[in-house]
Order: structure tokens, then C-alpha cells, then sequence
């Protein structure tokens, strides 16, 4: 119970931060391309900044206080973003903002595994607790705060600023980790192993780099403009509503992952995931009826929830789990680091030349290309994968 209200926690500054970062920018006086470009260095810090706080989190032992940190430090980052600042100037606060934020999904998830590989517990029923969060969140901001009615930014910046204060405080219902012995230690790992990089360069892996690419890519043009999207296609106010319909979407995808990918594979879950990419991404270009578009957002249970469970579980598999923190910050780095850098910044720079009908046409094409990938890859028949990490969910 005390993971599943530390993901619950975890998720609340995402239910301000995915919807509404680009609201704020746009009240801020930004232009599409600009909007494109901050939200692309934000995500750049998911490439370098988790590394760099998970590896402080390890020499110092003391990973609550690190992640606790890197939470209360997005709060000053945020109220540096003022009105009317030049582009050069919102960047460097976009780092900022991202180099304090973006290592708070890994740390927490090292947290919770440091404990679950002790007690064996599903990591998808506490996982759960972070779409829960989310939902709640949007209710509670939309329902109750009307922030989608906020025409000065200065509501979004302080129900950011609660959230994640009440991020900060439920840190602390994790119990601390017990110390191991010397002896312990020894066991497990007699000696020294560097990373597999054989591995890394089998064709499976490497074309599933490039297809989680292109899929990160191509829906980055939903996480960074589906508020402006719904704002001016169909003048929709209340976007939160409309986002949250796609979180309860995927609850039930991450909550029975580990008993859907037994039944049909990982190839097979991971091919679902890029079908309803390009269907989703091209529902949005028909800019058609509304309800269609709210519609679209029901296939969040393929372009998340199977996308998500269906590759951490390949690496999960691929590799010894004494070398899952450096697989998993690559693939990471290579798939939703660096693919949500350049799809938001690409997608900001075709929106501003063009069109919504343009943009999402073109990201559902790439998304084809990662669904034609996907075909090609033996992500189920590797016989040396390891499963040592079968409770990871």
C-alpha cells in the first residue's frame, strides 16, 4: 500500500506538467515552434539527468533523500519561468526544470525495486497507483480548481507547486532499505562483471531502439500539443477531462501485463502498440467530430500501457538482472529521451509551417515505419535471455 501511494504521489505533477506545461507556455506569449523547442529540453534531461542523480542515489545510500531532493528543486526551477522572456532564456529554465524533474519516474521505480527484489511483490499493482494519481488529479484540477480556465498561468504554477510538495512528503512512507552485509553481497555477485555489450548489438535489440524511436517520436506530437490541439481545432476548454479518459485507458493493459504478455508474447504485444500509434495519430489528422477524437484516446491503452510493458519487459528478459540499471537507462536514454527531444521539437516546427492536420498525418507515417519494424523482430524466441527479473512486474 505505502508504493502504490508513493506512485500515486509520483504521478500528480505529471497531471499538470503533460496537459498543461504547454498551456502555460502559450499564456506565457510562446509560439508553437518555441513551445516545441522548451518541451524538447525538458525531455532532454530524460537522456542525461537520470543517470546522474541515480548514481549519486547509490554512492550516498540514502535514495529517498536523493529523490526527495530532485522534487523539491523543480519548485524554484519553475518559478523562474516568467512572461515575456526571450527563447534562449525559457531553454536554459527548460533544462533546469527537467534536470530536477525527469529522474523522479526512475528513482522511484530503483526505490521500489530495491524492496520488491526482497519480497517479490507484482511492481504492476503499485504501478497502477500512478494512472490512479493521474486521473484523480485531473478530476480534482478540473472539477475543483477549473484550471483550464486559468488565463494568467499563475493557478497552473501553484497547483504544480502543491503537487509536488505533496510529492516530497509521501517519499517518506517508504520504509528505508536494510543495510546488507558484506557476506550478502559476496554471494550474489563473487565478482565484478562489466555490461554485455554483445547483447546490446543483436539485431532484436537494436531494431527495437529504433522502432520505440520512432513510436516516442511520432506520439510526441500528442504529449506536447494535444491542449493546444483541443483548444483551437474544437475550442475545448476542459482538457483535462479529455486526457484523463486516456490514463483510465491503460489501467487495465499495466495492471494484467504479466498475464496478457504470457498469453500472447512480447512481438505481439509490442506490434499492438505500434498499430494503435499510427491509428491513434491518424484519428487526430481527420480532425472530424470531437467525440471521434475523445474516442482516439482509448488506444492510450496500446500507445502506453502495451508500449511501456511489452519493452521493459524484453530488456527485462534480455538481460542479467545485475546489469538492468545500465540496459534500462540506455534504452530509456535512446527511446523516450531522446526520442521525445527531437519529435517535440520537430513537431513544434512543422506545427508553426503548417497544420495539425499536417503534423499528426506526417507522425502517424513514422509511426507506420515503427510498426513495419516491428514485424521483423524475434523479441519472444532469444533462448539465452534471462529471466531473472520475472517479478520486476
Amino acid at each position: 500500500m505505502r508504493f502504490f501511494l508513493v506512485y500515486v504521489a509520483l504521478f500528480t505533477p505529471y497531471a499538470v506538467l503533460t496537459p498543461y506545461l504547454q498551456q502555460l507556455l502559450h499564456l506565457y506569449g510562446f509560439e508553437h515552434d518555441a513551445i516545441g523547442y522548451i518541451q524538447g529540453a525538458v525531455e532532454l534531461m530524460g537522456v542525461l539527468a537520470p543517470p546522474v542523480w541515480g548514481i549519486l542515489s547509490d554512492r550516498v545510500h540514502r535514495p529517498r533523500l536523493v529523490l526527495c531532493t530532485t522534487v523539491l528543486l523543480c519548485i524554484p526551477a519553475i518559478l523562474l519561468l516568467r512572461p515575456g522572456q526571450g527563447l534562449g532564456t525559457a531553454l536554459g529554465i527548460a533544462l533546469l526544470i527537467g534536470f530536477f524533474n525527469k529522474p523522479s519516474i526512475s528513482l522511484t521505480d530503483g526505490l521500489t525495486f530495491g524492496h520488491f527484489r526482497r519480497n517479490g511483490c507484482d511492481y504492476g499493482h503499485v504501478r497502477i497507483g500512478g494512472t490512479i494519481g493521474f486521473v484523480l488529479s485531473l478530476i480534482l484540477f478540473e472539477r475543483v480548481l477549473g484550471i483550464s480556465g486559468d488565463t494568467t498561468g499563475r493557478l497552473i504554477v501553484s497547483t504544480l507547486i502543491g503537487a509536488l510538495l505533496f510529492q516530497a512528503v509521501l517519499v517518506w512512507v517508504v520504509p528505508r532499505l536494510p543495510k546488507e552485509t558484506d557476506a550478502s553481497v559476496a554471494s550474489r555477485s563473487p565478482k565484478k562483471e562489466s555490461l554485455p555489450w554483445r547483447r546490446l548489438m543483436t539485431p532484436t535489440f537494436l531494431g527495437l531502439i529504433v522502432a520505440a524511436f520512432l513510436a516516442r517520436f511520432a506520439m510526441m506530437s500528442y504529449y506536447s500539443f494535444f491542449t493546444r490541439y483541443l483548444n483551437e481545432v474544437y475550442h475545448c476548454e476542459s482538457v483535462g477531462y479529455v486526457w484523463l479518459m486516456g490514463s483510465m485507458a491503460e489501467f487495465p493493459v499495466v495492471f494484467w501485463s504479466r498475464q496478457i504478455i504470457a498469453r500472447i508474447g512480447v512481438k505481439r504485444m509490442f506490434i499492438l502498440a505500434m498499430v494503435g500509434t499510427v491509428l491513434r495519430l491518424f484519428g487526430f489528422a481527420c480532425e472530424s467530430a470531437l467525440w471521434v477524437t475523445m474516442s482516439m484516446q482509448l488506444l492510450h491503452a496500446l500507445t502506453f500501457g502495451a508500449y511501456h510493458c511489452s519493452t521493459l519487459t524484453y530488456v527485462s528478459r534480455a538481460f542479467p538482472a545485475k546489469f538492468q540499471g545500465s540496459v534500462q537507462t540506455i534504452y530509456a536514454a535512446l527511446t523516450v529521451g531522446l526520442g521525445s527531444v527531437c519529435g517535440s521539437a520537430v513537431a513544434g516546427v512543422v506545427l508553426q509551417h503548417s497544420s495539425y492536420y499536417t503534423m499528426y498525418l506526417s507522425f502517424s507515417g513514422i509511426a507506420l515505419i515503427a510498426l513495419i519494424i516491428s514485424f521483423f523482430l524475434d523479441m519472444d524466441g532469444k533462448k539465452d535471455f534471462s529471466s531473472t527479473n520475472e517479478n520486476f512486474r
